[in-house]
């Protein structure tokens, strides 16, 4: 008989696209609403390679069976995914309780009710029922006049008979909906795909829209060679009782299913008239099964088999995954999960972050794709483990302006915006007014100046790593700052307007006290302030004058209940007190002048 060329890859339509396999890829392609083809990829181990089994003749079979249909539905419902509804409503309160009491969720009961309610139906549809029908006209037509053997054979061929027409039936009673229509296309175009590169054609939507949608190995056609062979197979068991014929059938199904792939298979391998006509009663229902696509979904197909070479082909290819819709409430109650009851009421800044958004009340008309929701998951579990959040994030929001964070300087806090507001309201009473900000860190309080005052500032630290973190968001907002590395006035030479310092205040012995996520991960550069937590204020009153110009302005971060104490070092100057936002307010900020504000 005549070989012919044929490919390991098979395939399966599935809601708006379809799934390729080969021997160690599987790729699924989906147009989602937005018109876009989504890809999943992933890797697994050969079935001959996992066991010695695998290779085994009719058990191959039903094990390939068994995990061809467990994999197809699978992917049938991880395809539905994209299309998922994101709608808010909340779960109701027996959802809650299977949750919390039983750990399991609704939607997976109510898919395992469905997958057992297909079982039942395909059981009564296809085996209850044709045997009741044969009971039914075999007992108004009689055949005691034959041999037992004839009427066990007769009765199996009518039942399988009746079987064959009930499933032909049932395939067109599918397509009257039109969303089978459309699996039946892409069924169509998974089947010319195959077809277009077994005919060693190159796989456009041109050359493969020439191929036939019938193809010798689909389900289809091994569908109906179960039912045949079935008929054959279950003859030699005669006809016993309704049920006990019941528990046969049902427990020979997998070893028919084994024999039938061992066929299909063989036969596969070869194109002559006798194997036309054993395949001919399959290929024929395909006529039903499938549908010609169009050209967009003969792209996806195409898509889908061109991922599976590729990565079979080159094992450096990463496996990818669907963008799906994550409903928002449920987002944020599996956040709140997962940070405990620490850091549970920053869920909502988290995902607001990683969706991009700036306002709580947006998230609920926010599309959360699976991306950002494994993002936000990704900096939940980092938060957990102590880790800031802005440091989590890699980004905070700072005087209304986006910021790269992370623990190269010390994570900004809100009460450093009030610096920048006082800086502001100082330089209404200069020209021209020079700034300069010492201990910058990340460098936000001088770029958040220069952006809104439209002018150049000049920042220092001591430290090489907050410098270039300093430049980076300098850059992000396109701010005008020059950079110098000084520890505190050594290397500033020029003398300035406004001059404003957050310095170390946190005297050395509480820095062991303070909340894991800042002693561990912050930079201690940055919050030692010595013994008592003023050490770099005396610093800055024994050195400010040599920069600061007569009747400049000096603007000076300080620690909760350390107001007093760093305007007695000022003693002789006058002092502007700024309170923070909290419940009672503490004064946070001191603007230290040698004249009446």
């Amino acid at each position: 008989m005549e070989k012919k060329k044929l490919t390991k890859i098979g395939g399966q339509a599935v809601i708006e696209g379809v799934m390729m396999r080969g021997k160690s890829v599987m790729a699924t392609c989906v147009r989602d609403p937005m018109g876009q083809i989504q890809t999943e990829s992933i890797r697994f181990k050969p079935l001959v390679e996992r066991s010695k089994i695998f290779k085994v003749p009719i058990i191959r079979g039903i094990l390939s069976f068994v995990i061809s249909m467990t994999t197809g539905m699978k992917t049938l419902m991880r395809a539905a995914e994209v299309y998922g509804d994101a709608s808010d409503t909340a779960p109701s309160k027996f959802e809650v309780w299977l949750a919390e009491k039983l750990k399991l969720n609704l939607m997976s009961i109510i898919g395992a009710i469905g997958v057992l309610l297909g079982i039942v139906l395909a059981v009564g549809l296809f085996i209850l029922l044709p045997n009741w029908i044969t009971d039914g006209i075999y007992s108004l037509v009689s055949l005691d006049k034959i041999s037992a053997i004839s009427q066990s054979i007769i009765k199996n061929l009518t039942s399988g008979v009746i079987r064959i027409i009930i499933f032909v039936l049932y395939i067109l009673l599918c397509t009257i909906m039109k969303d089978i229509k459309r699996l039946f296309s892409y069924h169509g175009a998974e089947h010319k795909t195959i077809s277009c590169y077994e005919h060693g054609l190159p796989l456009t939507v041109e050359n493969a829209a020439k191929m036939s949608r019938i193809h010798d190995r689909c389900g289809t056609t091994f569908m109906i060679l179960v039912m045949v062979l079935g008929i054959i197979f279950f003859s030699f068991f005669g006809w016993q009782e309704l049920w006990l014929r019941m528990l046969i059938r049902l427990a020979g199904i997998p070893l028919v299913a084994g024999i039938s792939y061992e066929v299909l298979m063989f036969l596969a391998k070869f194109d002559n008239p006798f194997v036309r006509i054993i395949k001919a009663p399959g290929l024929l229902l395909q006529k039903v099964t499938t549908r010609e696509p169009d050209k967009t979904m003969l792209e996806v197909a195409i898509k889908a088999f061109q991922t599976v070479l590729e990565m079979e082909e080159d094992l450096t290819i990463e496996e990818s995954r669907f963008v799906t819709i994550i409903n928002s409430k449920t987002a944020i109650d599996e956040l709140r999960k997962l940070l405990g009851e620490v850091y549970q009421d920053e869920a909502e800044e988290i995902l607001m972050s990683t969706i991009g958004i700036s306002k709580r009340s947006e998230i609920k008309t926010s599309r959360i794709t699976s991306l950002q929701f494994d993002k936000a998951l990704a900096v939940s579990k980092d938060r957990v483990r102590g880790l800031p959040l802005q440091y989590a994030l890699g980004e905070v929001m700072f005087y209304g302006f986006l910021f790269k964070a992370d623990n190269r300087a010390l994570v900004a806090r809100p009460e450093s915006e009030l610096l920048v507001g006082e800086v502001i309201d100082a330089s209404k009473r200069y020209e021209n007014p020079k700034v300069i900000e010492l201990c910058t860190g990340s460098g936000i309080v001088a770029a958040s100046v220069s952006k809104t005052l439209n002018l150049e500032v000049v920042a220092t630290d001591i430290s090489e790593c907050a410098l270039a973190l300093a430049k980076e968001n300098a850059e992000k907002i396109e701010a005008k700052v020059k950079f110098i590395q000084s520890d505190m006035f050594e290397k500033i030479d020029d003398i300035y307007d406004i001059m404003v310092i957050n310095p170390p205040y946190i005297p050395t012995a509480d820095i062991d006290t303070l909340d894991e996520s800042v002693k561990f991960y912050e930079p201690r550069l940055a919050l030692d302030g010595g013994a008592d937590g003023l050490d770099y204020y005396r610093l800055i009153e024994a050195g400010y004058k040599k920069c600061l110009r007569e009747g400049g302005t000096l603007i000076l971060e300080v620690g909760v209940n350390q107001s007093d104490l760093v305007a007695n070092i000022f003693n002789n100057k006058t002092i502007k007190r700024v309170k923070d936002y909290n419940s009672p307010q503490i004064e946070r900020v001191l603007v230290v002048t040698d004249e009446e504000i």
